[in-house]
Protein backbone atom coordinates (compact mmCIF):
# COMPACT_ATOMS: atom_id res chain seq x y z
CA UNK A 1 0.00 0.00 0.00
CA UNK A 2 1.21 3.51 -0.84
CA UNK A 3 2.16 6.15 1.95
CA UNK A 4 -0.68 8.81 2.09
CA UNK A 5 1.86 11.51 0.84
CA UNK A 6 2.24 9.08 -2.11
CA UNK A 7 -1.40 8.73 -2.80
CA UNK A 8 -3.88 10.77 -4.60
CA UNK A 9 -6.41 12.41 -2.72
CA UNK A 10 -9.87 14.42 -4.14
CA UNK A 11 -10.10 17.75 -3.15
CA UNK A 12 -12.18 18.81 0.11
CA UNK A 13 -15.12 20.52 -0.54
CA UNK A 14 -16.92 23.38 1.16
CA UNK A 15 -18.86 21.28 3.79
CA UNK A 16 -16.24 18.94 4.62
CA UNK A 17 -14.45 22.35 5.48
CA UNK A 18 -16.67 23.70 6.97
CA UNK A 19 -17.61 20.82 9.13
CA UNK A 20 -13.54 20.49 10.14
CA UNK A 21 -13.71 24.14 10.95
CA UNK A 22 -16.66 24.15 13.49
CA UNK A 23 -15.30 20.65 15.30
CA UNK A 24 -11.51 22.96 14.96
CA UNK A 25 -13.48 25.43 16.79
CA UNK A 26 -14.51 23.52 19.25
CA UNK A 27 -11.00 21.76 20.24
CA UNK A 28 -9.40 25.73 20.13
CA UNK A 29 -12.23 26.81 23.05
CA UNK A 30 -10.92 24.06 24.93
CA UNK A 31 -6.77 24.72 23.94
CA UNK A 32 -7.89 28.54 25.06
CA UNK A 33 -9.61 27.89 28.06
CA UNK A 34 -6.58 25.55 29.43
CA UNK A 35 -3.37 28.25 28.27
CA UNK A 36 -5.47 31.16 28.92
CA UNK A 37 -5.63 29.98 32.93
CA UNK A 38 -2.25 28.73 33.02
CA UNK A 39 -1.27 32.26 31.16
CA UNK A 40 -3.90 34.25 33.81
CA UNK A 41 -2.34 32.07 36.74
CA UNK A 42 1.22 32.43 35.86
CA UNK A 43 0.91 36.59 35.14
CA UNK A 44 -1.77 37.26 37.49
CA UNK A 45 -3.42 38.76 34.41
CA UNK A 46 -7.24 39.43 34.96
CA UNK A 47 -8.62 41.15 31.69
CA UNK A 48 -7.49 44.49 31.55
CA UNK A 49 -6.33 46.40 28.26
CA UNK A 50 -3.25 47.51 28.23
CA UNK A 51 0.08 45.65 27.36
CA UNK A 52 -0.76 42.61 28.86
CA UNK A 53 -3.87 42.26 26.99
CA UNK A 54 -1.23 42.00 23.86
CA UNK A 55 0.90 39.57 25.74
CA UNK A 56 -1.91 37.49 25.96
CA UNK A 57 -3.23 37.86 22.64
CA UNK A 58 0.54 37.18 21.16
CA UNK A 59 0.37 33.97 23.33
CA UNK A 60 -2.57 32.39 22.32
CA UNK A 61 -1.43 33.39 18.78
CA UNK A 62 1.94 31.03 19.42
CA UNK A 63 0.06 28.48 21.37
CA UNK A 64 -2.40 28.22 18.57
CA UNK A 65 0.73 28.68 16.16
CA UNK A 66 2.06 25.72 17.70
CA UNK A 67 -1.10 23.25 17.88
CA UNK A 68 -1.85 23.41 14.32
CA UNK A 69 2.03 23.85 12.65
CA UNK A 70 2.37 20.27 14.77
CA UNK A 71 -1.00 18.84 13.80
CA UNK A 72 -0.75 19.94 9.69
CA UNK A 73 2.82 18.81 9.64
CA UNK A 74 4.96 15.47 8.72
CA UNK A 75 1.62 13.62 7.61
CA UNK A 76 -0.64 14.41 11.24
CA UNK A 77 -4.17 15.15 11.53
CA UNK A 78 -6.26 16.63 14.44
CA UNK A 79 -8.88 15.30 15.59
CA UNK A 80 -11.24 16.89 13.51
CA UNK A 81 -9.59 16.27 10.80
CA UNK A 82 -9.65 12.78 11.16
CA UNK A 83 -13.28 12.58 11.87
CA UNK A 84 -14.14 14.73 8.93
CA UNK A 85 -11.37 12.37 6.68
CA UNK A 86 -9.19 15.26 5.64
CA UNK A 87 -5.61 15.88 5.38
CA UNK A 88 -3.50 18.64 3.58
CA UNK A 89 -0.81 17.93 1.23
CA UNK A 90 1.57 20.58 -0.26
CA UNK A 91 1.65 21.20 -4.43
CA UNK A 92 3.61 17.68 -4.92
CA UNK A 93 0.89 15.82 -2.95
CA UNK A 94 3.20 15.25 -0.05
CA UNK A 95 3.14 16.38 3.48
CA UNK A 96 3.38 19.37 4.73
CA UNK A 97 6.71 20.43 6.23
CA UNK A 98 6.67 22.42 9.45
CA UNK A 99 7.84 25.59 7.58
CA UNK A 100 4.93 25.37 4.89
CA UNK A 101 2.72 24.52 8.10
CA UNK A 102 3.78 27.68 9.87
CA UNK A 103 3.48 29.77 6.54
CA UNK A 104 0.13 28.58 5.94
CA UNK A 105 -0.92 29.03 9.82
CA UNK A 106 0.34 32.60 9.19
CA UNK A 107 -1.40 33.71 6.02
CA UNK A 108 -5.02 31.81 7.45
CA UNK A 109 -4.83 34.25 10.45
CA UNK A 110 -4.04 36.74 8.22
CA UNK A 111 -7.15 36.39 6.02
CA UNK A 112 -8.73 36.73 10.05
CA UNK A 113 -6.75 39.18 11.91
CA UNK A 114 -6.03 41.89 9.57
CA UNK A 115 -10.00 42.43 8.70
CA UNK A 116 -10.87 42.45 11.96
CA UNK A 117 -8.46 44.69 12.82
CA UNK A 118 -9.08 47.16 10.07
CA UNK A 119 -12.54 46.56 11.37
CA UNK A 120 -11.98 48.09 15.03
CA UNK A 121 -10.14 51.15 13.59
CA UNK A 122 -10.93 51.61 10.27
CA UNK A 123 -14.62 50.68 9.05
CA UNK A 124 -16.86 47.47 10.38
CA UNK A 125 -17.45 46.74 6.93
CA UNK A 126 -13.86 45.62 6.46
CA UNK A 127 -14.88 42.24 8.34
CA UNK A 128 -16.98 41.69 4.93
CA UNK A 129 -13.30 40.65 3.54
CA UNK A 130 -13.20 37.34 5.83
CA UNK A 131 -15.82 35.31 4.09
CA UNK A 132 -14.25 35.77 0.41
CA UNK A 133 -10.52 34.68 1.62
CA UNK A 134 -12.50 31.30 2.29
CA UNK A 135 -15.36 31.25 -0.52
CA UNK A 136 -12.31 31.22 -3.25
CA UNK A 137 -12.61 27.57 -2.84
CA UNK A 138 -16.38 27.35 -4.22
CA UNK A 139 -14.61 28.68 -7.27
CA UNK A 140 -10.82 27.36 -7.46
CA UNK A 141 -10.81 23.86 -9.29
CA UNK A 142 -8.87 22.06 -6.64
CA UNK A 143 -10.92 23.65 -3.99
CA UNK A 144 -7.94 26.35 -2.36
CA UNK A 145 -8.99 28.63 -0.17
CA UNK A 146 -6.78 32.17 -0.75
CA UNK A 147 -4.13 31.23 1.90
CA UNK A 148 -4.12 27.45 0.44
CA UNK A 149 -3.38 29.08 -3.40
CA UNK A 150 -0.50 31.39 -1.37
CA UNK A 151 1.45 28.98 0.78
CA UNK A 152 0.41 26.19 -2.12
CA UNK A 153 -1.04 23.50 0.10
CA UNK A 154 -4.35 21.35 -0.19
CA UNK A 155 -7.03 20.11 1.57
CA UNK A 156 -8.07 16.96 0.63
CA UNK A 157 -10.37 14.00 1.45
CA UNK A 158 -8.37 11.13 2.95
CA UNK A 159 -10.61 8.11 4.13
CA UNK A 160 -8.03 5.80 5.25
CA UNK A 161 -7.95 3.76 8.22
CA UNK A 162 -8.04 6.09 11.61
CA UNK A 163 -5.10 5.00 13.98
Amino acid sequence: MASPSAQVFASAGLWRRFMSTAYESVVLFAVAIFFGYAFSALTQYRGESGAMRYAFQAFLFLVFGAYFIWFWSDGRRSLPMKTVSVRLINASGHSLSRAQAALRYVLAAACVLVPVWAAQHLSPWTLALIPPAWLCAAFDPQSRTLYDRLAATRLVVDESPKP
